[in-house]
């Protein structure tokens, strides 16, 4: 893995080495969680101080590697107080502030925990600064948004997964251990792909580079390192997807969000940027290798987001030269048979539903299919397509609610704030995102615009 132009040598120095990151995350991540005793004693006490030290070493890792060992002395005493004396700062603060007159507790305690936050963000931010001499405007605001951006997500979970595992009980201890093995294996790989995405934009940012659509440069950086590349970008796509589509399907949310706290707005913002930013960057990736290497790779591009199944694509993409049916001699033929293909496996999807005759699967199973048609014919990919295929999808979902529910008595005000509250809510912009994300890569992957 050589050198590059795009790439600063410490930020390329960051990212080959994050392989050895994520074998120290998976041993001892897992570890630490897996041996963790019900009581506290002094494992207990041990294991959390592995932990910090663990995070602490994840956000020095660029400086580590690179033997920046003034930064590391600078911002080292931020993370100590960030991650090891916090609960004891915190405990400090809530008995000295007069909390019952001016805030509550709970209140008090996520603030000063926001504040030192910011202030280690701001810190580490400044170092970057110093360590890459970034040249643009508004440096230390960018990188400081960056960092911030980091942090969030480092601290975001499986969600549903986590909970699924939570609430399991198993048959043997072997079982366990191999399914809390793979769930600390997953959070190990979420964290290092977070980790690698970070240290590509902070290259963008030193190279002026837009977020929503990347320079031939970077695309080609990327290209030249395609396998580390989609790997990282994939992973960030999938744990993004997920807490996304899990606010999204949940509808709990109304339209003015006031179920959210602030740090779960700064989360919401946070995956939902990251989000877009990630399947914009794979979908132009995708585009440009096609082009350079003259091959189609319709569903099979379309499909790269998809868990498991994007372990096929990526090795059929990697391996392009050896299969003709990525080099067809006839694109807009070979189109219309990807499109078939796309087209069954949505059948095959919805198959119990349309076997059972169900109103909804088989008009979700229509749309879907027509709308990975339009995406590979329409001339320009715009924002328009996936909110009115969000909003369509989002009615489908929610007319069970309405069912049935007027059959007594129907009162048209409540009827009307039930339809905000169920349709046109949070979980329908997640809903537009998702889609934007998803057919973003298969217009890119399925459309032969160049």
């Amino acid at each position: 893995m050589g050198n590059n132009n795009f790439l600063s040598p410490k930020l390329f120095n960051a990212l080959k080495s994050l392989w050895i990151l994520l074998l120290i995350f998976v041993v001892l991540d897992f570890a630490g969680n897996y041996f963790y005793p019900e009581t506290d004693n002094t494992l207990s006490k041990i294991l959390d101080y592995l932990s910090y030290t663990l995070s602490s070493l994840f956000f020095l890792w660029y400086f580590l590697v690179n033997k920046r060992w003034k930064s590391v002395l600078i911002i080292l005493p931020f993370f100590i107080i960030l991650f090891f004396c916090m609960k004891g700062i915190r405990n400090m603060v809530d008995y000295y502030v007069p909390f019952e007159e001016t805030i509550n507790s709970d209140t008090l305690r996520k603030w000063t925990y926001l504040i030192i936050q910011f202030v280690t963000v701001f810190v580490v931010s400044k170092r970057y600064l110093v360590e890459e001499e970034i040249n643009i405007k508004q440096p230390l605001l960018k990188l400081f948004l960056l960092n911030l951006g980091l942090f969030i997500l480092y601290n975001t979970d499986l969600g549903l997964i986590e909970k699924l595992i939570g609430s399991a009980s198993y048959d043997s201890k072997t079982t366990e251990f191999i399914v809390n093995f793979v769930y600390y294996t997953l959070i190990s790989i979420k964290n290092v792909a977070y980790l690698g995405a970070f240290f590509f934009l902070t290259a963008c940012l030193a190279n002026r580079e837009s977020f929503y659509t990347f320079s031939k440069e970077a695309l080609q950086t990327a290209n030249k390192y395609f396998v580390p590349a989609m790997l990282i970008v994939i992973s960030c796509i999938i744990f993004s997807f997920g807490g996304l589509l899990e606010s999204a399907l949940s509808m709990e949310l109304d339209f003015f969000g006031k179920d959210l706290t602030l740090i779960g707005w700064m989360n919401m913002v946070v995956i939902v940027v990251f989000f877009v930013i990630c399947t914009r960057f794979t979908g132009q990736l995708l585009k440009e290798r096609s082009v350079l290497k003259q091959k189609y790779y319709g569903a099979v591009g379309a499909s790269i987001w998809v868990p498991l199944i994007n372990i096929v694509s990526l090795l059929m993409i990697r391996f392009d030269d050896k299969i003709k049916f990525l080099a067809p001699s006839n694109i807009e033929k070979a189109k219309k048979v990807h499109l078939a293909v796309i087209s069954l496996l949505i059948i095959f999807q919805f198959r119990n539903g349309l076997m059972e005759k169900k109103v909804d699967d088989i008009l979700m199973c229509i749309i879907y299919m027509a709308a990975f048609w339009i995406v590979a014919y329409i001339k320009k990919f715009t924002w328009l397509f996936p909110v009115v295929l969000g909003a369509v999808v989002t009615v489908i979902k929610v007319f069970p609610f309405y069912n049935g529910v007027y059959d007594q008595e129907f009162v048209f005000k409540d009827y009307v704030l039930d339809l905000f509250k169920h349709t046109f809510s949070i979980a329908l912009v997640l809903t537009v995102i998702v889609f934007y994300g998803i057919y973003y890569i298969a217009y890119q992957a399925l459309n032969t615009k160049k």
